[in-house]
């Protein structure tokens, strides 16, 4: 965990959990109407925030640009299974799938399947990019008999070859995280197209929807501001000059709680992650009270998906996992996607299981 940041990234913190405020509300706003739409008008907004989920995902972990077409890909499979027979009735008369077809097993399945598709992948550019050795070096990067004069450039392409397969070993931890992420969303899509529940499916998706956003929006800006609060309160500590008359003796390691910065961060992650969890309470209360799902049923949802989203939505783990080439835009990408992904199959579990 990150200490506190100086006076100078206060501003730039806030800013950053503005812009992360305002794009959960955007996406928010547009998958509730598209859940009141219809299942296929979910699975295109969904499916625009998988395919940005996997570009940040992939960037931020510096993975290939086909690790990022398989992530996707393999989101857009996850949607197209659930919404299989493309919305005509089945024998129970439900359209798409039905609550009996369990299209989360489907899901199940093509999770299964994308990710030996991945694991193949990663193993084909690994055996491509490391099938050829150098001359005069044998397939290990040593050099062969009687290439004494030749030991330095095998070193050179042992290293190339060593490097390469750490990127393809990364590339498949990316891309085996990425595609388990990305299904997640796909809850959402599930809980919506299944007919049969006890609770209107489209309400019940909007609870969980406002449940996580708004314990994102709070989180976010709970944090920004205590943070803020502390580094004003810190005054000129923050700044200091050590004593030159001091030497630090090398035996001394500073505990972590006798420092002040990240004693302060671990105050802030959990004030932020419990006033987002509260948050994302409230709207479920609110919205019950103004529809047809009633008080229990929507603050039970909106909590479980608040609870969920407020594991990361206070600690910007998207700031964390950004590459420098992708710029800011992958990290709030992330940090708006990511509570909304782990929020997605708690709703939907809930939703399915809550009797009317």
């Amino acid at each position: 965990m990150a200490a506190l940041p100086g006076e100078a990234g206060l501003a730039t913190a806030l800013a950053g959990a503005g812009a992360v405020g305002a794009g959960i509300a955007v996406l928010v706003t547009g998958a509730a109407f598209a859940a009141i739409a219809g299942p296929w008008a979910l699975a295109g907004v969904l499916l625009v925030a998988q395919i940005a989920l996997a570009w940040a995902w992939t960037g931020a972990l510096r993975a290939s640009a086909g690790t990022m077409v398989v992530v996707a890909g393999s989101a857009l499979a996850c949607d197209l299974a659930v919404l299989w027979p493309l919305g005509g009735d089945n024998a129970h008369g439900f359209g798409a799938h039905g609550y009996d077809d369990n299209g989360i097993g489907t899901v199940a399945g093509v999770v299964g399947v994308s990710l030996g598709v991945t694991v193949l992948y990663q193993l084909a550019r690994r055996l491509r990019g490391g099938a050829t050795p150098a001359p005069g070096v044998s397939a290990e990067g040593v050099p062969a008999a009687g290439t004494t004069g030749m030991a330095a450039a095998g070193a050179v392409a042992a290293d190339r070859a060593q490097r390469a397969a750490d990127r393809v070993s990364g590339d498949m931890t990316a891309a085996l995280g990425g595609v388990g992420i990305a299904a997640f969303l796909t809850g959402f899509l599930v809980l919506r197209a299944e007919a049969g529940a006890e609770h209107p499916a489209d309400e019940m998706v909007i609870a969980g929807l406002l449940g996580a956003g708004a314990a994102v929006l709070v989180g976010r800006l709970v944090t920004a501001l205590l943070a803020a609060t502390f580094a004003r309160s810190a005054g000129t500590a923050l700044g200091a000059v050590p004593d030159p008359d001091v030497v630090p003796q090398p035996d001394d390691v500073p505990d972590s709680d006798a420092v002040p910065g990240l004693g302060r961060a671990r105050v802030c992650a959990v004030v932020g992650a419990v006033s987002a969890a509260a948050a994302g309470t409230a709207a479920g209360v609110i919205f019950g009270e103004f529809t047809g799902l009633g008080v229990a049923t929507a603050t039970v949802l909106a909590a479980a998906g608040g609870v969920a989203a407020a594991c990361v939505a206070s600690a910007g783990f998207g700031g964390a996992l950004t590459a420098p080439r992708l710029g800011p835009a992958a990290g709030m990408l992330l940090d708006v996607l990511l509570p909304l992904a782990l929020a997605a199959p708690v709703v939907y579990l809930l939703g399915r299981q809550l009797p009317g």
